[in-house]
Formats: structure tokens, sequence, C-alpha cells
């Protein structure tokens, strides 16, 4: 059994208490975020291209731009 040098301490308490990026704590939800403006940016583009309204296609432009911007942002 090993003993711990410093008495009246936890090694395991400092691991908890230490500060996490919010890059890191909202990745995931930022990722699912970016993977649904995808979809969406590419159903604009198709309903604008089927339609040819092109407010529809300059808006999936934007949300394309978003969704890529996103993880970059958000890289680890």
């Amino acid at each position: 059994m090993s003993t711990n040098p410093v008495p009246n301490t936890n090694p395991n308490l400092n691991a908890a208490n230490t500060p996490v990026s919010w890059r890191k704590r909202y990745r995931a939800p930022l990722m699912n975020a970016a993977f649904w403006g995808f979809w969406i940016g590419f159903f604009l583009a198709h309903q604008g291209g089927v339609s040819n309204n092109t407010g529809l296609i300059n808006l999936s432009y934007v949300i394309f731009t978003l969704a890529c911007l996103v993880p970059l942002v958000t890289k680890k």
C-alpha cells in the first residue's frame, strides 16, 4: 500500500477542481449544432434551387458558413 507524501490531501480532488475551457465543455453540443446546420443548409439550398428563390440559397450560404466556423472555434 502506498502512502500519500503530503498528509491530509487527496490528489484526486485537484483534478476535479481544474477549470475546463468553454471549448471543451460545449464541444459536443456545438458540433451537434454544426451537424444540423449542414443539414438545414443543404435543405434550404435544395428548396431555393427548386423554387428559384435566391433568398433561400443566400440563407443556406450563411448557415453553411456558420456550420463551418463552429468546428474551427471549438477545435481541441
